[in-house]
């Protein structure tokens, strides 16, 4: 009975021991599972703050378009008001150049001219009717 009671002690012994390997092999396997663990939270918090930084540029870059894209809206808008004045100055310049040009000294001094020169064309136009019909008229008293 002794010594089967002996079997029985160094049995548990060794099982003793292979559960302490065991164990002792289960606890390696946590802390590494724990570093492994450690090492994933630091990398995701990093992609994490990454990605916050990527989202912040890409949305600073949004803000910066969209006011562009105001901006230029409203330039649009500002141009199509300009044209639209400039397409009704264009309506009425027509009577408004006549009007200041007929206002200015030039005009003045070019009918002043052209009255001259159709006077001075109706005088020559009625001195050659007169030699064609009367050739004996001398027009040369009639030229200052």
């Amino acid at each position: 009975m002794l010594g089967c009671v002996t079997e029985r002690l160094i049995e548990a012994a060794a099982m003793r021991r292979i559960m302490y390997t065991n164990h002792h092999r289960m606890l390696d396997i946590e802390e590494k599972v724990l570093r492994d663990l450690e090492k994933f939270d630091r990398c995701a918090a990093e992609k994490d703050h990454e990605k916050k930084k990527a989202v912040a540029e890409v949305q600073s870059l949004l803000d910066k378009a969209i006011v562009a894209s105001q901006k230029k809206d409203s330039e649009i808008i500002y141009l199509h008001e300009e044209v639209d004045q400039l397409r009704k100055k264009l309506e009425n310049a027509d009577d408004e150049a006549i009007a200041r040009y007929k206002m200015s000294a030039e005009y003045k001094s070019n009918l002043h001219m052209y009255s001259t020169e159709s006077l001075k064309a109706a005088i020559k136009m009625t001195k050659e009717w007169l030699v064609d019909d009367h050739s004996k008229i001398n027009l040369d008293k009639f030229d200052r």
